[in-house]
């Protein structure tokens, strides 16, 4: 495990240095804007994605200084998503610190002298704009892997399939999970739930181990054996940490989840946690645990009911059993992988799904 950790915490250390040396941002204007690009990239955060471009690299004795540049390329893309995330869910918090159109709507109030109206559509635009650019930054790092030997077509494909596939299937991914908000929970389907989470969760995850076997194999190849297995590993990962994700959203330590307890009540969103309490409670029950939905605050008394609620009718349970099982697919699927550190470090992962706080 000491292994695993130190392994994760050289990833953060070789993508944050990366981004802190990259000028990129400091070319963009206003500065606020600029500084908006680099704060979520820069807050650290886990750096899983990262570390699967660089594992499945290795993992097929591929050139770790080569996949760096992917690496970075798919934090930032993945932090562009959670800027618009964030709007989208009016989330106030990100890793614990005020969000990214938090932060400007703050700037425009104190600095520029706008009326709260004015700096909340201030905040929110500038959000919109530097999400758009860590995307446009993302684009160029991962071309720039041709600048350390990578084939120049190879890039080029590598470009390609991030502005089509993961673009699309991420998007639509989220999409999914804004439409479920309007719809009443009990239309919405487990199998529903797992195809928005497979796109808005699992999309990067496969483009990242995708983007590290290509560069080691030096071609990309979705239909290839190796990533087909790399891509059903992708799948089981993303929906345990996704129900992981809901469970911690509800049961966790506000203090290190880093964002407000019960916000998926709060958007009414159908999670698998929810439809398996659907499933579990009686009529007069679930009236009970609907009548949570939509709150403007949550209080501790409310997050205590809403968890014995969970609890009592065996949803909770069902989770971590649905977590557990998907686990141990994801372990299963990369034994057809070559068996070595790197794979291990992938299996390491998916265990930490079970236990991990953040």
């Amino acid at each position: 495990m000491n292994e695993f950790k130190d392994e994760l915490r050289r990833v953060g250390e070789e993508i944050g240095s990366f981004l802190k040396e990259d000028a990129f941002p400091q070319t963009i204007r206003p500065g606020i804007l600029g500084d908006a690009v680099r704060d979520y990239p820069g807050r650290g955060g886990k750096r899983i994605r990262p570390a699967l471009v660089l594992w499945a690299c290795e993992l097929f004795g591929g050139d770790r200084e080569q996949a760096i540049p992917a690496a970075a390329a798919v934090e930032i893309y993945h932090n562009w998503t959670l800027v618009h995330d964030d709007i989208i869910d009016r989330d106030e918090l990100r890793r614990g610190k005020p969000s990214t159109h938090v932060t400007l709507r703050d700037h425009a109030a104190t600095r520029l002298g706008a009326a709260p109206e004015q700096a909340q559509a201030f905040g929110e635009s500038f959000a919109i704009l530097a999400g758009d650019i860590q995307q446009g930054w993302a684009v160029e790092r991962l071309a720039s892997v041709a600048d350390r030997g990578v084939d120049p077509a190879l890039a080029l494909t590598l470009v390609r399939a991030m502005q089509t596939k993961l673009n699309r299937e991420l998007i639509s991914g989220e999409a999914l999970d804004v439409e479920f908000e309007l719809l009443d929970p009990a239309t919405v389907s487990e199998a529903d739930v797992m195809g928005m989470i497979n796109g808005k969760t699992g999309a990067i995850m496969e483009f990242a181990l995708h983007c590290g076997a290509a560069v080691a194999k030096g071609v990309y190849d979705p239909k290839d054996p190796d990533f087909r297995a790399l891509s059903r590993y992708a799948a089981n990962l993303a929906a345990a940490f996704q129900l992981q994700d809901d469970m911690l959203g509800v049961f966790g330590d506000e203090k290190v989840f880093g964002k407000p307890l019960c916000s998926d009540f709060q958007e009414a969103k159908p999670t698998m946690l929810y439809l398996e309490a659907v499933r579990h409670l009686p009529a007069g029950r679930r009236s009970e645990l609907d009548a949570f939905l939509r709150l403007p605050h949550y209080s501790e008394s409310d997050i205590a009911a809403i968890r014995a609620l969970l609890t009592d009718c065996g949803a909770a349970g069902a989770v971590r059993d649905s977590i557990a099982a998907l686990s141990e697919c994801a372990k299963k699927s990369l034994q057809p992988l070559p068996d070595n550190r790197w794979r291990g470090m992938l299996a390491t992962l998916v265990e930490q799904m079970l236990v991990r706080s953040v």
